[in-house]
C-alpha cells in the first residue's frame, strides 16, 4: 500500500528530504512538506532589486563538504556556480579605531604562516609572542573533560588570540558566546590536530610541508577552487530548483502543526487550524523548540531534551551606495568587530566584491550582521532602527557618510541553535528518545552542523533512513 510521509519544515534540510524520497521511492510514498511561512526556503532567501543580487540569509557555502555542490550538480545548477573573487581574499579585524588585515594564511584561528602574524599590527608583541608559545605547549590528555572554544583557544594561543581573532571570527559564524560554545561540537579538527600533532602550529606546518611536496593535497581538482561559493542569482535558486522538482501537491505553504499524537499505527499531525493529518513516517525539520512543541504530547521527554538547544536572534541589513561614496578600497570579503571594541555590529560583509555580479558597475552593496549571544536585542528591532543603527557604525569604521541608495534589514529571530558544551551529549540523547518512535526523524540545523551542507546532509539522511524503513515494512501499515 501506498504509505504516507510528512516532512514538518519547507527550508533546505525538509525541500531535500522530499527530493531525495521523491528519487528513491517514487509512487510508493506520498510525501508533504508542511511549511508555516508562505515561501519555501527557510533561511536561504535572496532577493532582486535595481540589479543588485541581494542575500537575506546565508549567502555561500563551504566546499570542503561535498553535500551542497552535488545537490547543485543533481539540480542542474552546476553552471551558475560561482566562488568567492580569488583577489580578494583578506578579512579585517575592527580594532582600537581602524581596520587591520587579519595575518595572512590563517584558518581560523589557527595560524600556518609566521612571518604575517609577527608583521601585524592587530596584534601587540606579547599576544604575538604567546601565540608563537603554542608550538611547546603540550595537548591536553584525550578523556579530558569537554572544553569550550573560548578556553581551548585560551589555553593554546592565548587571551588576546581570542579576543581579537577567535571570538569576532566565531561570532560571524556561530552567533555565539565562544565561552559556552563547544569546540567538541563546533570544530572537531581543532582537537584532532592538537592530538594528533600536538600542536595547532606543528599540524599546521606540516599541512603546508604536505602539499608543497603533494599537491594534489590540496583538494578535489574537479572541484571549485574557492572555499566559498554561491550562485550567480543568489543562493535561493537552489532551493527554488527543489521546490520546482517536487511533486505537485507536495508543499503545503502556510500551514503550521500544532502538535502530533500516535493513534492506530499511524502518526496524527493536528494542525494549527484544527484539521488533522495522517502519516506512516514524520521527518521533523522545524528548529529543535517548534519540534518540543509539536511532540510534546506525544514524548514529553523528547520536548524537554530538544527545548534544552538555545537559539539566538540576529540580523542583517544590505546598504546598496554609489562607489564613489565609500571611501575604503574594499579589497577584501569585509570585517569582523571583536566584542571588547563594544560595537553594536559583530561583522561587515563587502557583497560586491565577495562575489561577482552582486551589484551594477559604480555600485557597491554591503551587508552588515547584529545580534547574536549577548546582544539578541540589538537584532530583534524594527527596519528603520536596524537600518540607522547600521548606518552610524558604517560611518564609524569606513568613513561612509552618504546615505544609502536603499537599504534593507531582516530579523532572524530565534534562528541560530547554540552548539554549546554539553551538545553532542544532548543531541545523541534526544535522537535516541526520537528513535524509539517507530519512523520518526529528527533533521536540520539543530542536530549535526548549522551550515548548508550539514542541512541538506542531515535531510538525505533522514530520507534515506525513512525510505528504508518503508522499503522493509518496518513501518506500520494503516
Amino acid at each position: 500500500m501506498q504509505k504516507t510521509v510528512v516532512i514538518v519544515g519547507g527550508g533546505v534540510t525538509g525541500l531535500t528530504a522530499a527530493w531525495t524520497l521523491q528519487k528513491n521511492m517514487g509512487d510508493a510514498m506520498r510525501c508533504f512538506v508542511i511549511e508555516r511561512a508562505l515561501r519555501p526556503g527557510g533561511k536561504i532567501s535572496s532577493a532582486r532589486r535595481d540589479d543588485f543580487v541581494v542575500e537575506i540569509g546565508p549567502d555561500s557555502f563551504i566546499t570542503q563538504k561535498p553535500d551542497a555542490l552535488a545537490l547543485c550538480r543533481e539540480l542542474g545548477l552546476q553552471d551558475r556556480l560561482v566562488g568567492s573573487n580569488a583577489m580578494e581574499r583578506t578579512t579585517y579585524v575592527w580594532s582600537r579605531g581602524r581596520l587591520h588585515p587579519l595575518p595572512e594564511g590563517m584558518l581560523l584561528m589557527a595560524p600556518a604562516k609566521v612571518m604575517p602574524v609577527l608583521r601585524s599590527r592587530l596584534l601587540t608583541w606579547p599576544g604575538k609572542l604567546r601565540m608563537g608559545m603554542e608550538y611547546f605547549i603540550p595537548p591536553r590528555r584525550p578523556d579530558a573533560p569537554e572544553e569550550s572554544l573560548a578556553a581551548f583557544v585560551r589555553r593554546r594561543l592565548g587571551k588576546e588570540a581570542l579576543e581579537k581573532i577567535a571570538t569576532p571570527l566565531m561570532a560571524g559564524i556561530h552567533a555565539a558566546d565562544p565561552e559556552r560554545l563547544s569546540l567538541r561540537s563546533t570544530f572537531p579538527m581543532f582537537l584532532e590536530m592538537e592530538q594528533k600533532h600536538g600542536s595547532l602550529l606543528r599540524a599546521m606546518l606540516r599541512r603546508k610541508r604536505v602539499q608543497k611536496v603533494n599537491p594534489a593535497h590540496k583538494g578535489n581538482a574537479s572541484a571549485p577552487s574557492s572555499m566559498f561559493v554561491s550562485l550567480r542569482g543568489g543562493l535561493e535558486q537552489m532551493t527554488e530548483a527543489l521546490a520546482a522538482h517536487l511533486t505537485p501537491g507536495t508543499l503545503r505553504l502556510g500551514e503550521s502543526v500544532a502538535s502530533i499524537t500516535r493513534e492506530d499505527g499511524q502518526y496524527v499531525l493536528i494542525m494549527d487550524d484544527g484539521q488533522y493529518m495522517r502519516a506512516d513516517a514524520v521527518i521533523l525539520a522545524a528548529p529543535a523548540y517548534a519540534t518540543a512543541q509539536m511532540v510534546q504530547t506525544l514524548d514529553a521527554q523528547l520536548a524537554e531534551r530538544l527545548r534544552a538547544i538555545r537559539y539566538v536572534s540576529t540580523a542583517t541589513v544590505s546598504l546598496a551606495y554609489r562607489r564613489s561614496e565609500i571611501p575604503h578600497a574594499l579589497d577584501g570579503y569585509g570585517f569582523v568587530v571583536p566584542r571588547g571594541e563594544h560595537r553594536s555590529i559583530t561583522a561587515c560583509s563587502w557583497s560586491s566584491m565577495k562575489f561577482p555580479g552582486r551589484a551594477p558597475e559604480g555600485y557597491a552593496l554591503v551587508r552588515v550582521f547584529l545580534g547574536g549571544a549577548g546582544a539578541e536585542h540589538l537584532a530583534e528591532q524594527g527596519e528603520a532602527e536596524l537600518v540607522e543603527r547600521a548606518r552610524v557604525e558604517l560611518r564609524t569604521t569606513m568613513g561612509i557618510a552618504a546615505h544609502p541608495q536603499w537599504a534593507v534589514a531582516h530579523c532572524w529571530w530565534k534562528a541560530n541553535p547554540q552548539y554549546e558544551l554539553g551538545h553532542a551529549a544532548l543531541v545523541e540523547e534526544a535522537e535516541r528518545l526520537a528513535a524509539q518512535h517507530d519512523g520518526l526523524h529528527l533533521a536540520g540545523a539543530a542536530y549535526h552542523g548549522a551550515g548548508i551542507p550539514d542541512c541538506i546532509r542531515s535531510g538525505r539522511v533522514a530520507a534515506e533512513m525513512t525510505a528504508k524503513k518503508i522499503q522493509t515494512n518496518r513501518c506500520v501499515t494503516i
